[in-house]
Order: structure tokens, then sequence, then C-alpha cells
């Protein structure tokens, strides 16, 4: 038994009884919180930590060879377990969960379970342990013993251990931002108490030789581990989501906890929100960005798409969430700037139907008047000079152009009901409406596609009076009708004379006309086929005349 009324074995006493309450209690504390990354082993580190204390004080206090040598024996797995603990909180803290498999975890803990076997029964064999006796250091009785093959070797794997632990969190130190190396800097301040203890005792450094200062160590150690687990909340989301929220980004990141609370932010987000937003609450900081009410979400004069992650550790539990915010500013200009010119064109569209019906009504009855005189007086008395034959003509042009008016009005406005039409049948309809005089149709092929029956027939019948209009009263037509897949073509060629190359891209055009019509006619086509998204092309015929191509029309399968 030790000199209990020497000061140096009450100081050491003391601190080994305080080291171990300290250790049992944020132990149990910890325990309940273990939920979090690394949390049950560090509340396990803390237990083992805080009994080794106890069980080295009592090993001091305890009288007799015999109750020293149960208090070592009931202190030897604890001592195996906490190199085991530590490289598997490491594991866990700098983001490896991968890495803690069954079968790896069996392969790290089976040295340590096979080392405390083997020290319980050193007694017989001595491959753990020397033979432990008394030893008289001072004021200290302490119990005297060496190193076996098997617990030198064991020594060093647990060193190795604690180094591997080190090396990734030094690791992560070196991956993570400046917020998060005071977090891992803590961490490896706290390793250095065991590393340096386990130098000072087996070294047998200081006066008292034989005296272990591990086991206050190990507190310590446990203590920092829980104060970065618990108190700094680094595990909770941060590092997890580290790899996520990368620096560089110019899209804003930010990181919340499973407690509603910011952890992290980019520089991009950093830029964005208030500087205090890391540690504030999600909610009271950016209440649109946590409850999805607002997409996109206006922040300033910018807007953003927002694009939320859950955080999740191998277990399933929340961790928290990674929001991505892509900025669509220009996006939504484009789109509101879209919108204000399809309004407008609305409006023109509203207003050029408007003025088209005043001037079908205005117009109509004033002209259908001229027109009448005109044939009274053509049928009173003789036209010598053709005067009167001219102004019925001139009357007609007015109205072919007021129909024109009338047609070009309506025929680009956008199609929003497709019809079935079968487009043998509504070319010979159209055909049969016309007056053809001696001219001539031929259709080759039919399909079904979906198009707006009258402007489709509006179209046709424009096609097929330009044909006759330019290649006389005997034309011949010639519709063909071909299929590819879910595209149709249409093409309407005649044999009249043509259309010069240099004209064919203009002839659509309103105003454009080669044989002194209105010029609204092919405009009108143009802007049907428009209207439906089909593709108007102008060639040659085999016969050496016009020939229109419509694409794209859509086959009904």
């Amino acid at each position: 038994m030790s000199d209990l009324s020497a000061l140096p074995v009450q100081a050491y006493l003391v601190a080994c009884l305080l080291a171990g309450a300290i250790g049992l209690w944020l132990g149990r504390v910890a325990w309940h919180e273990r939920d979090e990354p690394g949390g049950l082993e560090v509340a396990l580190y803390l237990l083992c930590g805080g009994g080794v204390a106890l069980l080295y004080a009592f090993r001091i206090a305890l009288p007799g060879e015999v109750g020293m040598t149960v208090a070592l024996n009931l202190a030897t797995p604890l001592v195996g377990a906490i190199p085991v603990l530590w490289i598997l909180f490491a594991l866990a803290f700098t983001g490896h969960e991968r890495w803690r498999t069954e079968r790896r975890i069996v392969g790290i803990a089976t040295p340590a379970f096979v080392w405390v076997l083997l020290a319980w029964s050193s007694a017989t064999h001595g491959l753990a342990r020397g033979p432990v006796t008394a030893v008289v250091d001072g004021p200290f009785t302490l119990l005297g013993y060496g190193l076996g093959p098997v617990g030198g070797a064991y020594v060093l794997l647990a060193y190795g251990l604690c180094v591997a632990g080190a090396l990734l969190v030094v690791d992560l130190y070196e991956r993570t931002g400046n917020r998060y190396r005071l977090q891992t800097f803590v961490v490896l301040l706290g390793t250095l108490f065991p590393f340096l203890a386990g130098v000072a005792t087996f070294v047998d450094v200081g006066s008292y030789a034989h005296l272990s200062w591990l086991p206050t160590a190990f507190v310590i150690h446990g203590v920092f581990l829980y104060g970065t687990v618990f108190w700094l909340g680094t595990l909770d989301a941060a590092v997890v989501a580290r790899d996520t929220a990368v620096e560089v980004m110019q899209d804003p990141v930010i990181v919340s906890g499973s407690d509603g609370r910011i952890r992290d932010l980019n520089p991009a987000a950093e830029a964005l929100l208030p500087p205090d937003a890391v540690g504030s609450s999600l909610s009271a900081v950016f209440p649109r960005l946590e409850d999805g009410s607002e997409h996109p979400i206006a922040i300033g004069d910018r807007q953003f798409d927002i694009q939320e992650n859950p955080i999740t550790d191998p277990r399933g539990t929340d961790r928290g969430h990674v929001f991505l915010l892509r900025d669509v500013t220009a996006r939504e200009q484009r789109q509101a700037a879209l919108e204000r010119r399809e309004s407008e064109l609305e409006r023109q569209n509203e207003r050029l139907e408007e003025f088209a019906g005043v001037v079908s009504h205005d117009l109509r009855n004033p002209l259908a008047a001229a027109s009448a005189a005109v044939e009274l007086a053509r049928q009173r008395g003789d036209d010598p000079d053709g005067s009167l034959e001219r102004a019925a003509n001139a009357h007609e042009r007015m109205d072919d152009m007021i129909e024109g008016l009338l047609a070009l009005a309506t025929a680009g406005e956008t199609v929003d009901e497709l019809d079935r039409v079968s487009l043998d049948g509504t070319v010979r309809r159209v055909w049969s409406r016309l007056e053809t005089a001696d001219a001539t149709l031929a259709v080759e092929g039919d399909a079904t596609a979906l198009a707006d029956r009258d402007r489709l027939e509006q179209l046709l019948s424009n096609l097929f009076r330009n044909a006759i209009e330019h290649a006389g009263a005997d034309a011949a037509v010639t519709v063909t009708v071909s299929s590819d897949g879910d595209g149709v073509t249409l093409a309407v060629g005649d044999d009249g004379p043509g259309i010069p190359p240099a004209e064919r891209e203009n002839v659509t055009e309103r105003g454009v006309s080669l044989g002194g019509g209105t010029g609204l006619g092919l405009a009108i086509v143009g802007d049907i086929a428009e209207a439906h998204g089909w593709t108007l092309t102008v060639g040659e015929s085999d016969a050496g005349g016009a020939r229109f191509v419509i694409e794209g029309l859509e086959a009904d399968s």
C-alpha cells in the first residue's frame, strides 16, 4: 500500500479519482446522446478512461499485492478497448463510415481481445506480461512487470492505431475550410495527451519511474473528443457535407444541421447571407429556403432555384440538409421578356383583327354599291373605251384584298387545337370548291396528319389559286404526300413558268407578287405554316413550274 500521508500520493490519488469521476459522468451523458456520428465511441472511450483512472487509484491505495493485481486485471480490457475506440471514432469523425464494416471492426478488435486473454493468463506463460510484483517507488507502492513478446507487439499496435487515427484527422484538417480547422485542431491536441503520457510511462520520465500517467491522459483525451462532438457540433453535418459544399463553387451552398441551424456556407453563400448567418436558425435567416414556399426565390435583385439534398449517416439518421442555390436571374429575365413579348403580340393580333374587321365592315358596303353601279351602267349603255370594265376589275381586286386582309389577320395565330385530317380528302375537297376552269389536279399518296382543318384548307386554297393564276386556266397541279415515320411532307407543284431562284426566299413576304396580285396569298401560306411549326420551302417542280414543299406535319398514328 502506498504512503497515503505523502503529498505526491494524495495529489495523484485526487487526480485519478477526479479524472475517473469526470470520465464516468461525461461518458454517461454522451451515452444518452450517442446518436451523433462518433458519439457512441466517445461515450465508451470516456467510460473506459474513467474506469481505468479509478482502478489505477485503487491499485495505489489498496493494501496488498492481491488487491492491486485484481484492479490491474479489471482495468486490462478497458485499456485494450481504448485504441480500438479511438480509431473507430477517427473513421466516423473524418467521414470514412464506409470503412467501418463489421469485418474490419472485428479485425481491429481481435488483437486487443487476444492481448487481454493473454494478459490475464500471463502468470502461466509470460507472453503478455512478465512476473507481476509490488515495487516501492518513493511514497508509492506500485505493481512492476515487464512486457512479454505479445505485450510488446500490442503496445506497438496500439500506438499504430493512435497514429493512424491522428493521420485521418490531419487529412481532414487539410481538406476542410478554415471554419472547421479549429475542431480538427482540438481533436489532434487531445490526442497528444495519451501519446505523450505513454512515452513518459514507458521511457521512465519523471521522479517516479513506475508511475503511469496514462489513466488521467485517457480521460483528458476523452474530454477533448466530447467537446468536439457535443459542444462544437462538427459532426452533425459539416464534416459529412464538406465534399458537397465545395469552396470553389460559384453557386451558393448552405449546410444546415439536424437542429435546423446553419452549419456551413461556401464563399458564394457568405456573400449572399448576413455575416452572422453561421450558427443562426435557418428559419430565421432564410424562411423561404426552409419551407420551400417559393421557387424560384428572390434574394435582392437575384433569383435562385433551390436543390435540397438530405445528409444521412450510414444508419439512415437525418443529419441535416445541403441547399444548392442556382442563380437563374438571367433565365427569369428572359422568361419575363418572352412573356411581355407574347402579351404584346397578342395585343397586336387583337388590334390587327379589329382593324381587319373594320376594313371588312366599312369597305364592303360602299364597294358593293360601287360594283352594282358599274354593272348597272354597263347594262344601260356602251363602254367603248373599257372604262367600266377596268372599274369592275378594280372592284374585284379590292374585294380580293379585303378577303386577304381578313385571312392574314388570323393566319399567324398560334394553333391551339389540332384535327385529324386526311390529306388526300382535304386536297380534293378544296379543289372542288374553286373555279378551276380547265386546270387539272393529280394527287400522289395519302396520309392522316394533325392540323387546324380550316387553316390547312386556306393554305391549299391559296396555293391552288396561285398555281392557276400563274400557270393559266389549263394548269396541271400535282400534290404529293409522303410520310417518314412520325413526319409527313406535303408538296404542291404546277407546270407554269415557275419562280426565279432569286425570288424564292421573298415570294412569301407580304406585298410581294410576281404577277400583279395582291401579294397576300403566299404570305398567308407562310403564316399558316409558321403557326403550325411547319417548314415551307419554294423550289422547282418536275414540269419546270413552282413547287411549294411543306415539311414537319405530324402524322396521326
